[in-house]
């Protein structure tokens, strides 16, 4: 059986002085279209002026009767923009918000954009909002190789964000996670190159409070960056967010926990458990509650890593020990002084890469540098880059004052030469 319609058509555009020919009625428009009784391909067949064959060979479903609600664009572009920043997907989440990979629209690159929840009250919003972007700017002004770079900083609807550089890599965290365990010379690289970054953010009066294997990125296999410099701090001492005042329990010096005041010694304290927890794989003070932890932890009592893992040097051991006493005044007096120990133990080690005094240079005459030679240390995290070598072409005498190889062999085939001639010589004359 053959359905025919009279085509239905939409009212005729506008002429040159006509203006407003839609129907301010939305029900109105709805007239000119065809009767829902007509299958959906010749209604909109219909509506287009399109010819379709009468008879349709295969049936269409029913259009859905309620109506598909299509979101506002503007809106959900507001939900991912901060500022200039287009936040693309997430990369991880903790208790100091959510990292983002984000498009810078003004420089047109990617960074990293950190949000910043603060669910405080009207009243204390402001001030708190304009502590996390002083506190932002201090991390800015922060330029070392093991520190992450802040670009800039904001407020958004919901507290506050902070734009840095898009990192490649995992957080030490992850890597241990998934069972990896660095040998103790990797350990030792690791730690002393954050030492150095902490030595030099606390010369400029900056104190972490939150050091832990989360906020170290490995960036391939040698360079670790610390993130999160002066975040924690605001945000727990301010209560923004859940979760006890004190960065991470299991890090936590037992000043943080008594509320007392915090200085580098706490930084120091903190990177000590993590170069316990590298080198044997626990923690030192356990515990499933944070009672049990804050009791493990001013008991002070942790078992030796050599105990746990007898092939943890043991003076690494010993290092990671003094960071972690309960008196500040015990620990290292700087995070640059257990930077230094932890130098001069891999300048003991040939195999760890860690010079104890840089390389003279090669002569200048004629020098070519070669690549760096490949990585001694076993395992994913690599070593140091090594200082490039020199190779010179030597422009003066051998040191013992002998000629060249290949001056006497000059001299000698001179000498054949001359013996030669005069033979030929004496010949021509007998």
């Amino acid at each position: 059986m053959t359905t025919t319609s009279t085509p239905h058509r939409l009212p005729p555009p506008p002429g040159p002085a006509e203006a407003g020919w839609l129907p301010t009625d939305p029900g109105a428009l709805t007239e000119t279209l065809p009767p829902d009784s007509l299958p959906f391909e010749q209604q909109i067949g219909a509506a287009l002026d399109l010819s379709l064959p009468g008879e349709l060979t295969t049936p269409v479903p029913p259009m859905p009767a309620a109506p598909v609600l299509i979101p506002d664009a503007q809106a959900l572009l507001n939900q991912n923009q901060m500022g200039r920043y287009v936040l693309e997907r997430p990369l991880g989440a903790g208790g100091l918000g959510t990292v983002w990979s984000a498009y810078d629209t003004v420089l047109t690159r990617r960074v990293a954009v950190k949000t910043l929840p603060l669910a405080v009250p009207d009243g204390e919003r402001e001030p708190l909002v304009a502590r996390v972007l002083d506190e932002a700017r201090a991390a800015a002004r922060l330029s070392h190789p093991h520190i992450v770079t802040v670009h800039d900083a904001g407020v958004s609807p919901d507290g506050a964000y902070i734009a840095m550089e898009l990192l490649r890599g995992k957080d030490l965290s992850q890597m241990l996670r998934s069972g990896w365990h660095p040998s103790g010379a990797q350990a030792a690289l690791i730690v002393r190159r954050v030492a150095d970054a902490l030595s030099y953010a606390h010369g400029k009066g900056v104190v972490h409070r939150d050091v832990k294997p989360g906020n170290i990125f490995m960036v391939g296999r040698t360079r670790p960056v610390v993130l999160d410099f002066g975040i924690a701090q605001l945000l727990h001492q301010a209560e923004a967010i859940g979760g006890p005042a004190l960065g991470s329990p299991y890090y936590a010096a037992p000043e943080q926990f008594d509320g007392r005041e915090c200085d580098p010694r706490t930084d120091v304290y903190s990177l000590g458990v993590v170069l316990y927890e590298l080198l044997c794989g626990q923690r030192p003070f356990l515990g499933g509650t944070l009672a049990e932890i804050r009791a493990s932890v001013r008991a002070g009592r942790p078992r030796h890593p050599c105990e746990i893992d007898p092939g943890v040097p043991h003076e690494l051991a010993e290092i990671a020990l003094k960071a972690i006493r309960i008196d500040p005044e015990q620990r290292h007096r700087t995070a640059g002084t257990m930077a230094r120990e932890l130098r001069a133990w891999l300048s003991s080690q040939p195999e760890a890469g860690e010079p104890a005094s840089p390389v003279a240079p090669a002569p200048a005459a004629a020098a070519q540098t070669l690549p760096p030679p490949a990585s001694t240390l076993p395992g994913p995290l690599g070593t140091a880059p090594a200082v490039p070598r020199h190779l010179a072409v030597p422009t003066a005498p051998s040191p013992t004052g002998r000629p060249p190889g290949w001056m006497l062999s000059t001299l000698l085939a001179v000498v054949l030469v001359l013996l030669l001639l005069v033979a030929t010589l004496l010949w021509a004359r007998t």
